[in-house]
Formats: structure tokens, C-alpha cells, sequence
């Protein structure tokens, strides 16, 4: 892709942030904010080849809830309003790491001081027969308005149609993938689905919604108790979890298990995990076994000290536990301004320091307005979980936008679960 054309290179130490996601974003915003209060002089160019950041946990309110797609889209010229932070709209080719540079496009040469990594993941399909032709991801605000367009012909059809068989047919819809998002999206269409139904004069009682998961149980990060409290939940919305095989094949209108059982499936939403930016396996630096780029512990690409990987494609490490840590936004939120830090103490001349993450809880959303999660030590269910993912929201809202951001997005929100 040509794209647009990068700022040329000054005096200044340049750092490049590849990548604008929650990692990216929370880094530029963390070293704009600190080179305005300081007297470091460096050049921060974030290259990203859209001009948003998209939040896929709200996806699902887009395709089938009140949300309009804006509000899943928080746009970098508004984060980056009156910060020492330059945007280039284009996509990183190539890394040469020997000769300090970044390809960007077809071609442009653009030297860093310091380079960010931070160009996270992409949905995770499998080599399934039928996946391409017949599921969707939800990645993306493009993603949800596919899955709202699918509603949209699936109620017209069954609408025309006067066997009831085939009508039930053609009001099955499908989500592949029992974690998080594939949760969240399969309560909100369980949840919303009959209301849009009713006032589209259709019969809910037509209505089929599952949920398919290969292992014995959906929400594996979660606790045992909470798993089971999510299944109760989406069985009262009338969910249907299926669990235990996994997808063999997939053909129109069928998703095939491979323990011989078939799932009906005219809308099929594939939420069956990500995998890390397969184009950074190619730029010199060393990988892990599953493709994510491997970070020491102070984030920094081992062999390179003059580049940091954070966010989903970096596979940093626990310091207490020593495990990978898991592809998460609070992860890469905290990631993002620890290595704007640490630029900033090498920009000076002191030394980085390590990461240590703090894990301080995960909710989910089963519906727009019912949840699961912890926190700490704490379990929550019902309204306080969804009420506390949504604070979580706040946090990221003030923490990148501060409160003129914040009062925006919250008077919006406010109105998801009516």
C-alpha cells in the first residue's frame, strides 16, 4: 500500500511508535505529555494506517445494540490534540534493525532513535474448511456493521419464508469461541435479538442462539464458580452452550463438530482467539513458539536495546510467575506508559527499568447490562460487574483524553442498556 507519506527526519532523536492500539496509544500520550513538562527533545512519530483506535469489547453493542459505530472509535487526532506527537497514516514493511530504519509502504526509508512495537494481533482463524467463506470476526467496526447487515437478511428471509422449519433455519445464529469476546457478543444477541424480533413483528420463539466451545468449559481465565454463574446467565437469555468438540468443518448454514454433532448456524460470528501481527516475524527479531515478538524485562527486543515491544504482539513475561503474560488491554495499557518511561530515562541517560504488571481483575459482559468478573480479591455478578467494566472504561478515557473525553463518552454510554 502506498499510504501516506511520513514527516521527514529532523534533529532530534526520533521515536517511532509502530502501531496504535491500546499499547501505542497510551505510549505516545504518556511520552507527548512528559516532553511537554520536560526538557528532553525528542520527535515522536506514531505510524498507524488507521486513524482510530477501535474498542472490540463494544463491538457487540454496535452490530446488534443502541451503539453507534463512533462510539467505538476514539479518534488519535483528538487523543493527540495539542501534544508534541506526529501521525503517519500508513503501515510498517519492513524493520532494519542493523541500520536503525523502518520501511514504511512501498518504500520510505524512515530512521529511529528509539522504535516502539506495538502493532498488537489479528483474529485467529484455523485452517477449517468453510471458515472464509461462511463466518465473520468481530475485530473491527466494519466487522460489527458485517454482523448487523447478516441480522438484517436473516430477519427479511424469515420474514418472506412460509415453511416454519425453514424460518428457524434462517433465525440461527452461531458464535464460535468461549472466552471473552465470544461471550460477550453471543449474551448481547441473546439479550437483544428477541426485543429487535418483536418490533420487527417476528416470533422470538423462531429465535436460535449458540454458543460453541471446544473445551469442557467457557471462560477459562475466570473462576470456576463465576464460569458457572456466565452459563446459568446466557441459559436464562436462552443461549443454548454447546462445549466439549471442536469445529470440523463448516458449510451453509451448518457448523459441523468433530464429535458427529451438527449446530445450526445461518449468522456465524468466529470469536476463536487472536494471534500476534504475523508481518513482525519477519523483521529480524526473536519470536516465540506462537509468533508473538519476545520482550525482556524491560520490554526491550533481546539484542536490541534501541527497540521495545509491547501490546499483544509482545510476548513480555510475569516476573513472579514467569509465565507469558496473556493478551490483554490492561496489560498493553500498562505497557504503553511504563516504555514512554522508560524512552524518556534513556533520553536522559539513566538506565530502563523492568515492568511488572499488575493483573487487577477482568469482567465481562453478558449483555449489555449484566456481567461477570473480579477484582482483587472480590467477585462480582449482575450489575457491579458491568458497572465495574464500564469504570474501566472511564479509567482509559481519562487516562488518554482526560476529562473533556471522559464527560463525551460517559453521557453516551448512559444510554447502552436502555
Amino acid at each position: 500500500m502506498a499510504g501516506a507519506v511520513c514527516p521527514p527526519s529532523t534533529d532530534k532523536r526520533r521515536v517511532i511508535i509502530a502501531g496504535g492500539g491500546y499499547a501505542g496509544t497510551t505510549c505516545a500520550v504518556q511520552l507527548g505529555r512528559n516532553l511537554k513538562r520536560s526538557k528532553v527533545d525528542l520527535d515522536v512519530l506514531m505510524i498507524e494506517p488507521n486513524p482510530c483506535q477501535q474498542a472490540l469489547s463494544e463491538l457487540d453493542l454496535v452490530a446488534v445494540g443502541p451503539s453507534r459505530p463512533e462510539f467505538c472509535e476514539l479518534w488519535h487526532t483528538q487523543v493527540f490534540r495539542g501534544l508534541p506527537v506526529q501521525m503517519c497514516y500508513n503501515r510498517i514493511s519492513d524493520v532494519r534493525p542493523d541500520e536503525h530504519v523502518v520501511v514504511v509502504g512501498d518504500g520510505q526509508v524512515v530512521p529511529y532513535w528509539r522504535l516502539v512495537i506495538a502493532t498488537g494481533a489479528i483474529p485467529f482463524l484455523p485452517p477449517v474448511p468453510g471458515i472464509q467463506e461462511h463466518a465473520i470476526t468481530m475485530w473491527s467496526v466494519g466487522d460489527a456493521q458485517e454482523l448487523q447487515r447478516r441480522i438484517a437478511d436473516a430477519f427479511k428471509a424469515s420474514a418472506r419464508e412460509p415453511d416454519p422449519d425453514r424460518r428457524r433455519e434462517l433465525l440461527c445464529f452461531t458464535v464460535v469461541g468461549g472466552g471473552a469476546t465470544g461471550v460477550e457478543i453471543v449474551g448481547t444477541l441473546g439479550q437483544l435479538l428477541p426485543k429487535r424480533m418483536q418490533e420487527a413483528g417476528l416470533d422470538p420463539q423462531d429465535l436460535r442462539v449458540r454458543l460453541v466451545e471446544g473445551r469442557p468449559e467457557i471462560l477459562y481465565d475466570m473462576p470456576a464458580d463465576l464460569r458457572q454463574t456466565a452459563i446459568r446467565h446466557l441459559q436464562q437469555l436462552g443461549v443454548e452452550v454447546v462445549t466439549g468438540s471442536m469445529v470440523d468443518s463448516i458449510s451453509e448454514g451448518v457448523l459441523h463438530l468433530m464429535d458427529g454433532r451438527s449446530v445450526c448456524s445461518n449468522v456465524l460470528v468466529w470469536a476463536g482467539g487472536a494471534k500476534a501481527d504475523p508481518h513482525a516475524i519477519d523483521w529480524g527479531l526473536e519470536a516465540a513458539s506462537d509468533g508473538r515478538l519476545v520482550a525482556d524485562p524491560a520490554l526491550r527486543a533481546p539484542g536490541w536495546n534501541d527497540i521495545y515491544v509491547i501490546g499483544d504482539v509482545a510476548a513480555a513475561r510475569n516476573p513472579k510467575t514467569n509465565r507469558t503474560l496473556p493478551m490483554l488491554a490492561q496489560i498493553a495499557i500498562q505497557e504503553g506508559p511504563h516504555t514512554a518511561d522508560n524512552v524518556l530515562r534513556e533520553a536522559r541517560g539513566d538506565v530502563p527499568t523492568a515492568f511488572e504488571p499488575h493483573l487487577r481483575g477482568e469482567f465481562v459482559s453478558i449483555g449489555p447490562s449484566w456481567g461477570v468478573g473480579w477484582m482483587y480479591k472480590l467477585k462480582l455478578t449482575g450489575l457491579f460487574a458491568i458497572t465495574m467494566k464500564r469504570i474501566t472504561y472511564l479509567k482509559y478515557w481519562l487516562q488518554v483524553g482526560g476529562i473533556g473525553l471522559t464527560w463525551r463518552r460517559t453521557r453516551e454510554m448512559t444510554t447502552m442498556s436502555r
